[in-house]
C-alpha cells in the first residue's frame, strides 16, 4: 500500500495536481493493458519450437513461438499481428516510435526548435530515439528470415543502440549538467561521445558475425561492455548533478533522471541475465521474458529522460540561453557523421559475411 505522507514528503516536488495526473494517466494505462492483454491472448500463434529453427535464431529458455525461416517477406510483415516471441519487442518499440514523434511535435510547440538554437540538442537526441526504435522494432520484426538476414537485422539494431547512447549523452550534457562542467569539458565530451559510438556498434556488431553458437562468455563480454561504458559516460553529467543524492528531491527533473538510471540498471539486468526466463523455461515465450521487460524498461526510460531534460531547461533556462548558441552543422553534423560510420561498419561485416558464405 502507498503511504502518501511519505510518498510526499520524499517527493515534494510533486503536486496535488501532478500526482493526480499521474494517477489518473496510471489508471489509464492499466485498462489499456489489461485489454491488449486479452487481445494478445487471442492472437494466432506460430508453432515452432527452438528444435524447428536454426541454433543462431534461438534464445536461452526461450522454446516456443519462433517464426519459421526462408519465408516470404509478406510472411514476416504478417507477423506482427500475430503472436510470438517477438511480439512484444517488436509492439513495444512501435509504440516508442509514435511516443517520440509526438514528443517532438509536443516540445516544438513549447521550445520553438526553429526558432530558438539552444533546443537543438533536444531535436538530436529525438531523433536518435526516433531511429533507435526503428532499427530496433524492425529487426525483431525481421530477423527470422535467414542466419544471414539475422546477423543484418540485429547489426542495424546497434546503429540503432549507438544513436541512443550517443544522443542521451548529448542531452545530458548540454541542459543537465553544472555549469562548471559543461565549461571544461563540453566539446571533448562530445568527440568522446562520438568515438565510444562508434566503438559500441563496431564492438557489436563484431561479436555478431564473429561468434557461433553456442556462444562462449566473450560474445556477450564484446556486447555489453562497450554498451555500459557508453551508457556510464553518457549519465555522467546526471549523476553529478544528482550528487550527492539528498531526500526530499528538491525537483521534477531529478526525480526523472533517478528514475531513469535505476530504470535502466533493471532492464539492462533483466536483459543481461535471461531474468525471470532461466528460472521458468518455456513458461514466458510469448509475455515476460527479459528481453520484453529490457524493451519495456528502455521505453520509460526514454520518456523519463526527455521530461527531466525539459524541466532542467525550465529551470535552467537564464544560465543555457547565457552559452554560446550551439551550431546547427555541429548538432547535425555529429549525429549524420555517426550514423555514417555505422553504416560503413555494418556493411564492413555484412560484406565478410557474404565473402564467407561465398568461400563456404
Amino acid at each position: 500500500m502507498l503511504d502518501m505522507a511519505r510518498f510526499t514528503y520524499y517527493f515534494p516536488a510533486i503536486s496535488a495536481s501532478f500526482k493526480h495526473d499521474i494517477f489518473t494517466r496510471l489508471q489509464r494505462l492499466y485498462f489499456r493493458v489489461q485489454s491488449a492483454f486479452i487481445s494478445f491472448q487471442r492472437m494466432s500463434r506460430y508453432p515452432s519450437t527452438f528444435k524447428d529453427v536454426p541454433l543462431v535464431l534461438t534464445e536461452p529458455f526461450i522454446l516456443r513461438g519462433y517464426r519459421s525461416t526462408h519465408q516470404p517477406w509478406s510472411y514476416y510483415w504478417k507477423s506482427l499481428f500475430h503472436k510470438h516471441n517477438e511480439t512484444i519487442n517488436v509492439w513495444s518499440h512501435l509504440v516508442g516510435i509514435l511516443c517520440m514523434i509526438h514528443l517532438l511535435y509536443y516540445y516544438n510547440q513549447r521550445l520553438k526548435f526553429f526558432e530558438n538554437a539552444h533546443s537543438w540538442p533536444f531535436v538530436v537526441s529525438l531523433c536518435t530515439a526516433i531511429i533507435m526504435f526503428m532499427c530496433s522494432a524492425f529487426a525483431h520484426l525481421l530477423h527470422s528470415k535467414s542466419e544471414k538476414i539475422h546477423k543484418t537485422c540485429f547489426a542495424i539494431d546497434y546503429v540503432g543502440v549507438s544513436l541512443h547512447g550517443f544522443g542521451s549523452g548529448f542531452l545530458h550534457i548540454y541542459y543537465s549538467a553544472p555549469q562548471w562542467y559543461y565549461d571544461k569539458i563540453e566539446y571533448q565530451y562530445i568527440f568522446i561521445l562520438l568515438l565510444l559510438g562508434i566503438l559500441a556498434c563496431f564492438l557489436n556488431c563484431f561479436a555478431q558475425y564473429h561468434f557461433h553458437p553456442p556462444y562462449p562468455p566473450l560474445k556477450r563480454i564484446c556486447q555489453f561492455l562497450p554498451c555500459g561504458i557508453l551508457w556510464i559516460y553518457s549519465v555522467i553529467p546526471l549523476v553529478i548533478s544528482l550528487f550527492p543524492l539528498n531526500f526530499p528531491l528538491n525537483s521534477s527533473s531529478s526525480l526523472c533522471h533517478l528514475g531513469q538510471i535505476i530504470l535502466f540498471i533493471v532492464g539492462a539486468t533483466f536483459f543481461a541475465f535471461g531474468i525471470p526466463q532461466r528460472f521458468w523455461p518455456g513458461a514466458l515465450d510469448f509475455i515476460g521474458q527479459g528481453h520484453h521487460l529490457f524493451h519495456l524498461c528502455i521505453y520509460f526510460v526514454t520518456l523519463l529522460q526527455m521530461h527531466g531534460v525539459y524541466w532542467d531547461y525550465e529551470k535552467y533556462q537564464r544560465i543555457i540561453d547565457q552559452r554560446s548558441k550551439p551550431d546547427l552543422i555541429f548538432c547535425a553534423g555529429s549525429m549524420i557523421s555517426l550514423i555514417l560510420w555505422d553504416i560503413v561498419i555494418v556493411w564492413y561485416f555484412r560484406r565478410r559475411l557474404g565473402a564467407k558464405h561465398h568461400v563456404h
